[in-house]
């Protein structure tokens, strides 16, 4: 008797292929200036930022403020203490990688 053949098992497209929003772009929006004392708008600049990602990249998430440190070398490696607003953005990577898309990232990116 012949055996019967089975089917290989359906494959389903993998989680990494394709056009799905696999890259994550962090922005982190600082509270205060580099002299670690001077408040910046930072209400302004998330709303902004989500805007901006929301435009670009199709949406994005801004978490509530953190707690952070960092040295600035460029000062003397003075601490800077700083409560920013962490900003997530998941795209694609043919998104990510389109000049214009970037144009409007690095310009906002700068602006801020």
């Amino acid at each position: 008797m012949a055996k019967k053949r089975r089917k290989p098992p359906a494959t389903k497209p993998s989680t990494l292929s394709g056009g799905r929003k696999r890259v994550l772009v962090v922005l982190f929006v600082p509270s205060v200036e580099r002299d670690g004392t001077t408040s910046i708008d930072q209400v302004r600049w998330v709303d902004s930022s989500l805007e901006m990602f929301g435009r670009v990249f199709g949406g994005a998430t801004a978490y509530p403020k953190a707690k952070g440190i960092w040295r600035d070398d460029e000062r003397g490696g003075a601490l800077i203490k700083d409560e920013p607003v962490v900003v997530h953005c998941y795209t694609t990577p043919a998104d990510i990688e389109d000049d214009r898309n970037l144009a409007e990232l690095g310009g906002f990116c700068r602006k801020m």
